[in-house]
């Protein structure tokens, strides 16, 4: 009597094995399946340090960078690209931000200059340019939805006009999330 109740207990685990081992077999190879569309996704994924063109995103928003520029940070809120020892962007998020209090503290600047609303595709930003002894420098901020909460403050590397055609280029292509 005992060996038939460890043959029914070894007949018991063996069945439960088997089935075990194909239903892992199966979600391994889902898992694989995912697996190797994850690492594909990774493999596409911009990263700080890779190269345009590419479109590099953030959780607030992504942007398009040209050819020959580098992401250079990428964080919840902001993006950083530009050529090494040349033009550069960065762009940082505020959700709690007001669009015209933020253009008041930039006004307030020694040397700074409003040149005005500029609309870049569906992206209207204030722009300023900072008149410095050591060399002008282009910034602006984005208007997000009603601009009462809400803004992506932009600042530049190397940008001593409003009027850089990458610059601009990439502003333009900035798209919120």
């Amino acid at each position: 009597m005992k060996k038939v109740y460890q043959i029914a207990i070894m007949i018991v685990a063996a069945i439960a094995f088997t089935a075990c081992g194909n239903k892992t077999t199966q979600e391994g190879e889902n898992a694989e399946g995912t697996s190797t569309e994850q690492t594909a996704e990774a493999a596409n994924e911009v990263k700080e340090g890779s190269k345009g063109p590419c479109t590099v995103s953030c959780d607030k928003f992504s942007i398009d960078i040209p050819e020959g520029w580098e992401v250079r940070v990428i964080k919840e809120n902001e993006i950083g690209a530009g050529q090494e020892y040349k033009e550069g962007l960065n762009f940082v998020y505020d959700q709690y931000a007001n669009y015209k209090q933020s253009q008041k503290i930039e006004m307030d600047i020694k040397g700074m200059e409003d040149l005005g609303e500029k609309t870049l595709g569906n992206n209207t930003y204030a722009t300023f340019l900072w008149k410095q002894d050591s060399g002008d420098s282009f910034s602006a901020i984005l208007k997000i939805g009603d601009g009462e909460n809400g803004i992506i403050k932009v600042s530049s590397s190397n940008v001593k006009t409003a009027d850089n055609e990458t610059v601009l280029k990439v502003m333009e292509s900035l798209k919120m999330k």
